[in-house]
C-alpha cells in the first residue's frame, strides 16, 4: 500500500511557503525593471516550478520581450535573507511525524542546494533530512517537468518509481512525477494555491488534491 512507500517532497510550496514570498519579490523586481503590468499571478503562472531557462522562455513568449539579465540569479541571491526573515513551514510537523514512524523519505527541489538548506532549516527538518537526502538543481542537467531528479533520488533511495508517492504544487513537477513513473499528490495548502485559476489548473491532471497538512498525512498512510 501507499504506507510504505517513498515520500518524495518538492520543497517550495510544499515543505514551506515560499512561492508567495518568491512571487511578491519577482513582482517587484520587474517593476523595477520596468515592467510595471506583471503581477503576482503572471510570476506565478511563467516561473512557478519551471528550471530558469523555461521560465525565461516563458516570459520571453508572453511579453515579446526578454527578463531582466541574470533575473533568476539575482531572485535567488536576495532569496535566502527573504525566507531568513518571513518563512513559514508548512509540512515540518508531516515529515517529523513520518520521520518518528520510520518513514523513508527524501526531498527534490528545483531551487538551489543554499536555499533549499534555509528552508529545512526554518521548518526544523534539517536533521531528517541530511545532505544525501536532499537533491537540488545541481544535482541534474535537466530541472522539472523533466523527470530526472525524482528518478535519482529514488534510486539513491534504493527504491524503485513505482514504490514512490510524491508530493507536489506546481504543473512543472506534476509534469515531472508522471514521466517518472510515480504515484502523485497536489499539496495546496500554500498561500499561493488559493487562488481558482490556480486549483483549476492542477484539477486538469487528474491527481488527489489535498489542501492541509492533516489531510496530506492522511493520504500518505493509507495502507
Amino acid at each position: 500500500g501507499r504506507a510504505s512507500k517513498l515520500v518524495v517532497w518538492d520543497c517550495d510550496g510544499v515543505l514551506v511557503d515560499s512561492e508567495a514570498l518568491l512571487k511578491r519579490a519577482e513582482v517587484d523586481a520587474l517593476a523595477a525593471a520596468g515592467f510595471a503590468d506583471v503581477d503576482e499571478d503572471a510570476c506565478n503562472r511563467l516561473f512557478s516550478g519551471y528550471a530558469p531557462e523555461a521560465g525565461a522562455q516563458n516570459f520571453l513568449e508572453e511579453y515579446g520581450k526578454p527578463l531582466p539579465e541574470h533575473f533568476f540569479r539575482d531572485q535567488i541571491a536576495n532569496s535566502e535573507q527573504l525566507f531568513r526573515d518571513k518563512l513559514e513551514s508548512l509540512n515540518g510537523n508531516t515529515v517529523l511525524t513520518l520521520a518518528a514512524a520510520g518513514r523513508p523519505q527524501v526531498v527534490a527541489s528545483g531551487s538551489p542546494r543554499p536555499r533549499v538548506d534555509v528552508c529545512l532549516e526554518k521548518a526544523e527538518i534539517s536533521d531528517v533530512f541530511q545532505p544525501d537526502r536532499v537533491f537540488t538543481r545541481e544535482d541534474v542537467e535537466r530541472g522539472k517537468p523533466e523527470p530526472d531528479m525524482f528518478l535519482k533520488a529514488a534510486a539513491h533511495c534504493g527504491f524503485e518509481p513505482a514504490d514512490c508517492v510524491v508530493v507536489e504544487d506546481s504543473t512543472a513537477g506534476i509534469k515531472a512525477a508522471a514521466a517518472a513513473g510515480m504515484e502523485c499528490v497536489a499539496y495546496l495548502g500554500g498561500g499561493h494555491a488559493r487562488k481558482n485559476w490556480y486549483l483549476e489548473k492542477i484539477a486538469t491532471f487528474g491527481i488527489p488534491i489535498v489542501y492541509s497538512s492533516e489531510e496530506l498525512l492522511e493520504y500518505l498512510n493509507e495502507e
